[in-house]
This record gives structure tokens, C-alpha cells and sequence, in this order.
């Protein structure tokens, strides 16, 4: 796990939301605070400054960036030192389940060691410069501790702790999985051994204070996101949650029909720890489905990365239903955990776009042989041939923040529409839609067409000369989510429409003066 991990993690550039963690890292290595004010005259206005407040970033939870902000300050900046940490946290996550299913026999082992070598997505999820790997580690830690209930005041405030870095990592996170520990506590729970007085304080009282002090600064109640999620129909949310449960089936988080066996085998054999397995994933996945900012409207998939924490607890019911029903045939455990864990057969895979495959030997085949991506060519291309402090505008939109990162000397224009939002007024015209011509825009594949349009109707002088196509597919094929992700590169794409198209603002000639007339001409 940890060489699968690590292989090549600084190969590929930051797509665009690890960007943002990155450029936040390096804006508190300047400030101390998640400032969108970058080196270069550069800001951060992502959607235009969909989460800025006081010039600084108010939305994101802020512990991504604050570990980031700490590798690049020990180890340098670049996408390796990036993602160092939550690959790191990824191993500890491994270390941890392992170190939970230490008393377990053989075969379990077994069958857990190949769930967690085969699933890509967990693997994918540990390698990004997000807080994917926090959120994971931090939930699965917390959960350890409530597992092995015994009430002591330094476990409760190690809970308090670990639970107070989730929130400072994910806020939904938090909030799914405290409805699922308080849901189990009052099913379950409670009758082994309650909690005294003196114990809720102990684990809620700092929660309190941190937690508190967090939402006073990192607010998305206070930012243009409220205004965002508000969009979601209750209609909506329903189609949400039946959209994660789909989704996470083709990510292969799980196999859909071994989660519902699970449940089963719960009910027939007893085994409770399933049920309340099985129960805790049906919740969770509602708390997000209530919280999570996406649009229904304008998607076409469940992101599903907001629910990677329950991706141990997708591998433990999995692990545990198979070993409940093959336990007596052990050759036959192993060959079904192969073809489970080790293919999409039951993740719908021959209906899928991409057909029945085995992820984990695509990955591998992808390790020795990456495939292309837009970012870093372009990003070579700006720093070879941009002086520094020239403009350019990108789209879309989202595909400025790799290069901000990458080729940091440019100014990255018209982030921001026009007339400007309260507390941005004071900001360079540079940045505003359309406010002053750019010095060059980049194109990435259809988006030429929009900025095309745009600028048939832009008042300003002078016109833009395409001056280099980067003959490269213009989509980040390597994101984590599987239904994004491609293992291998696009070669089969339209030059003319899917490539990257740089072009250059040229002036519009100076209308030649009009010398005076002479005094007696007529």
C-alpha cells in the first residue's frame, strides 16, 4: 500500500481543487491566513469569490491548507511536497485498520489485505493534496476510539481532539459521522456502557471551544455559499442520495450487492456489528446528501468525494460478509475476494462506460505508463514564453488555479464580473470580466468557442491572434473519482476543438494625427 501510494505522487500537476489547497498553503506561509492575496499580484476568486470574505478565504476549512503550508515550508513547493502529507496519513490509515483487525485469523486477513490493495479509489483518495486523507484518517481514528469504548478521561480527550480536527478538515464530515456515532450510541451503544456527566464534558466541551473558534473565522454561512446550496429542492436531494449510492458503486467503493448481503447475513447469523455497519453507511450518506454544495440541476454525477470516509467501513462490512459466509471454504473466500475486490464485475462493470476491467491492473499499467495531462505543458509553455507580470485570461474558469501554481509569475486575469462585489472594489481592474484586455488567453479545448463569442461583443480595441496550439487533450483525465478518470492517454481527440489554444492580444493601430489646417486656407 505504501508503494502503491507514493509511485510517481508528484508526477502529475495539481488538478484545480488541490491547487486551491495549495495556493491557500501558500498564501499562509505569506500571512499566517488563508488569504487570497497570492506573490504576483495574484488572487484566488474562485466562482467569482464564491468563498471570499475580508479578502481571504471563509468557506474552506482550513486544515488542508495549514498542512500543506507546513511541507512546503520543511520541503520546498511543488506537487510532491503537496500531497506528501495526505499520502502520508493515507499510510497511517492502513496502519491503523490493520493494527484494528491485528486478532483477526488468516483468512480475514487475507481477504482485508486484498480489499485494501485493490481499491483504487482509496489509494486515489490518499495521493490528492486535499483533505481526502485527513478526513479518512481522522474518521476512522475517532471511531476506533468509540469502538473500543472504555470511557477514560485521556480517551475522551484524544476523541475531542481527533474529532476537532475532522471539523477543521471536512465540516460535513464531522457533521455525518457525529449523526452517525449518536444515532449508534442510542441504538446500540449506550447499552454496554454509558457516559457520565463528568465523560460528555470531557468529550464535548473542547469540541465546543474548537469548534466555535473555527466557525467564527471559516464561516460558509457567511459567504456567497449559502446562497449556493440554497438552490437544492428537497426533490433534489432525494435524486442526490440515490445519485452518491450509484456513484459510489461505479468508484467502487463497494459492490452494491455484497452491502446488502451484509445487512443480510447481519440479520440471519446476528452478527450486529454488520447491521450497525450497514445502518451507520445509510445515515452518513443521508447527512452528506443534506449538506453537501452541489447542484443537482447543473450535475451529472454524485461527487463522491465528499463521502471517502466511509470507504474503511465499505472495505470492514465487505470483508466481514464474506468471511461470514465462506468462512468454512477458504480457497473459495479468497478467489471471490479477488474477483470483488480485484474487478468491477459486480460494480456493474460490463453496463459501464468503460466496461469490465480490473482498476487495480490499470493503475498499475497507468504507474508505468502516465498519461499525458494538460496542465504541465501549458504551465511550461507560460513560464518559457510569458514575460512575468503579463495577464491571461483562462478558461474555464477552474483550470487557472493549476497554473497559478505552476507558473505563478503571470497575473491571472478576470476572475471576478463586473461592477465589483462589496470589499472587492480596491482589487486591480485586471481582474474584473472584460474591465482591461489581457495580454494573452488560453483556451482549453470547447471553452475557445465561449471566449470566441465573448469577445465578438467586447468593446475594447485590438483583436487576439491564436499563437500556439498544445497539441495535448485538454481535460485532467487523472482525478481521483473513477468515473473521471482515465488510466491511460487520450490520443483519439480533435486537434482543432479538443486541444489548448494560446492566443496573443494585439493592439489596435494609433489613428494617425491630423496635422492643423493652415491659417488662410479656405
Amino acid at each position: 500500500m505504501t508503494a502503491l501510494i507514493f509511485a510517481r505522487l508528484g508526477h502529475y500537476a495539481l488538478w484545480d481543487d488541490e491547487a486551491m489547497t495549495a495556493l491557500g498553503a501558500k498564501a499562509i506561509m505569506r500571512t499566517g491566513d488563508t488569504s487570497i492575496l497570492l506573490d504576483h499580484g495574484n488572487i484566488v476568486a474562485y466562482r467569482n469569490g464564491l468563498h471570499i470574505r475580508n479578502l481571504a478565504d471563509r468557506l474552506t476549512p482550513p486544515l488542508a491548507s495549514y498542512i500543506t503550508a507546513a511541507s512546503f515550508s520543511l520541503f520546498g513547493i511543488d506537487a510532491w511536497t503537496a500531497r506528501l502529507p495526505f499520502a502520508l496519513l493515507g499510510v497511517a490509515t492502513v496502519a491503523l485498520i490493520l493494527f484494528w483487525a491485528r486478532e483477526e485469523n488468516r483468512p480475514a486477513l487475507l481477504v482485508l489485505a486484498c480489499g485494501l490493495v485493490c481499491n483504487v479509489s482509496l489509494i486515489l483518495f490518499f495521493r490528492q493534496c486535499r483533505y481526502y486523507a485527513a478526513a479518512i484518517f481522522l474518521s476512522t481514528a475517532v471511531v476506533f476510539i468509540y469502538w473500543r469504548w472504555k470511557p477514560s478521561p485521556l480517551r475522551l480527550l484524544l476523541m475531542a481532539g481527533l474529532s476537532a480536527l475532522l471539523f477543521a478538515a471536512n465540516y460535513m464530515n464531522y457533521v455525518a459521522l457525529y449523526v452517525c456515532l449518536a444515532a449508534d450510541y442510542v441504538i446500540w451503544h449506550r447499552h454496554e456502557k454509558r457516559l457520565s456527566f463528568a465523560g460528555w464534558l470531557l468529550l464535548l466541551g473542547p469540541q465546543a471551544i474548537f469548534l466555535g473558534a473555527i466557525s467564527w473565522i471559516w464561516n460558509p454561512l457567511l459567504t456567497s455559499m449559502a446562497e449556493y446550496e440554497g438552490m437544492n429542492t428537497l426533490g433534489d436531494r432525494v435524486i442526490r442520495y440515490w445519485w452518491y449510492w450509484r456513484d459510489m458503486g461505479k468508484s467502487e467503493f463497494f459492490a452494491l450487492p455484497i452491502m446488502l448481503l451484509a445487512l443480510g447475513v447481519g440479520l440471519a447469523q446476528r452478527r450486529i456489528w454488520l447491521v450497525r455497519g450497514f445502518v451507520a453507511m445509510m445515515i452518513y450518506v443521508a447527512a452528506v446528501t443534506l449538506t453537501a454544495p452541489q447542484v443537482v440541476r447543473h450535475s451529472l454525477e454524485g461527487e463522491v468525494r465528499y463521502l471517502v470516509p466511509v470507504l474503511p467501513l465499505a472495505l470492514a462490512l465487505q470483508t466481514g460478509t464474506l468471511c461470514a459466509l465462506l468462512e468454512n471454504r477458504k480457497a473459495l473466500l479468497l478467489v471471490a475476494a479477488l474477483l470483488i475486490f480485484g474487478t468491477n464485475l459486480l460494480n456493474g462493470g460490463p453496463f459501464l462506460a468503460w466496461g469490465l476491467r480490473s482498476s487495480i491492473l490499470s493503475y498499475l499499467g497507468e504507474l508505468s505508463l502516465p498519461q499525458t495531462e494538460p496542465y504541465t505543458p501549458t504551465a511550461r509553455w507560460i513560464n518559457d514564453n510569458v514575460p512575468e507580470g503579463k495577464s491571461i485570461w483562462v478558461e474555464p474558469y477552474y483550470a487557472v488555479y493549476p497554473l497559478m501554481f505552476s507558473a505563478p509569475r503571470a497575473i491571472y486575469a478576470w476572475q471576478l464580473s463586473w461592477p465589483p462585489q462589496p470589499g472587492l472594489e480596491k482589487l486591480p481592474r485586471i481582474h474584473f470580466l472584460g474591465q482591461e484586455p489581457s495580454d494573452y488567453i488560453i483556451a482549453f479545448g470547447p471553452s475557445a468557442q465561449e471566449v470566441a463569442q465573448f469577445l465578438q461583443n467586447w468593446p475594447h480595441s485590438g483583436i487576439y491572434q491564436k499563437i500556439k496550439t498544445i497539441d495535448v487533450y485538454w481535460q485532467d483525465k487523472y482525478r481521483p473519482e473513477l468515473y473521471w478518470r482515465s488510466f491511460e492517454s487520450k490520443t483519439d481527440f480533435n486537434f482543432d476543438t479538443e486541444a489548448i489554444y494560446i492566443f496573443q492580444h494585439v493592439p489596435a493601430p494609433a489613428s494617425p494625427a491630423i496635422s492643423p489646417a493652415p491659417a488662410n486656407a479656405k
